[in-house]
């Protein structure tokens, strides 16, 4: 066997092993724009009177006062249920960021660097100036509960810290939960790699300084 084509299988051997270790998504990963990120987190506009808004005003208040109030290392399944319910009772504006992280770790990878800069973008804009945010973490169902907990947990904590340092997001405008498996956004199939996700989620003008995990 020629050099050469020794030099070209072991370069396509070495490919195939990195798919198997990386998974098909490490490749393909969905970078949001900074200006869809704003779109999403600012919601949408209605003419006219909302006749709901009063009551969705009133649960966003609610959704601050429990971030404000929890401790994030030791909340517990039900509050963390009682957060994800007010997020919809609300309407609370929120999207899905798809980011990278090594193996088994809260380490971001290189590759989903262009998904934060875009976050940090966003919530670096203006219009968001006021704003204040809950970052979720959300893993797919591999592993144990207690598991997935702990790491969604620190990966939103690792995407926060990036916000802070790297972009200067007031840490207060942040709160931080890890939600595991508990909220999978396809349920009816939960290894799927959509439910592996950072939510984000505007929860008002309120501060949630109180919610954080510093």
């Amino acid at each position: 066997m020629s050099v050469k084509k020794s030099f070209w299988m072991a370069v396509g051997y070495g490919l195939v092993i990195a798919s198997l270790i990386l998974g098909p998504s490490a490749s393909a990963q969905e970078v949001k724009s900074a200006d869809e990120i704003l779109s999403g987190l600012q919601g949408v506009r209605t003419r006219g009177l909302d006749p709901s808004a009063p009551q969705r005003q009133a649960k966003q208040k609610e959704l601050n006062a429990k971030l404000r109030g929890l401790k994030t290392r030791r909340i517990t399944v039900e509050e963390r249920e009682n957060v994800a319910k007010l997020i919809e009772e609300s309407k609370a504006p929120n999207v899905d960021v798809q980011i990278f992280f090594a193996f088994d770790s809260a380490e971001i990878r290189p590759e989903a660097r262009p998904s934060l800069d875009e976050l940090g973008k966003a919530l670096s804009d203006p219009k968001l100036g006021n704003a204040s945010f809950l970052i979720a973490g959300h893993t797919d169902a591999k592993g144990s509960n207690s598991y997935n907990l702990a790491l969604s947990q620190r990966r939103a904590e690792s995407v926060k810290a990036f916000l802070v340092e790297t972009y200067g997001v007031d840490g207060a405008r942040l709160a931080v939960i890890g939600f595991g498996e508990e909220q999978l956004k396809d349920p009816d199939d939960p290894f799927a790699d959509e439910n592996r996700r950072v939510q984000i989620v505007n929860t008002g003008t309120a501060s949630v300084a109180a919610g954080t995990s510093e």
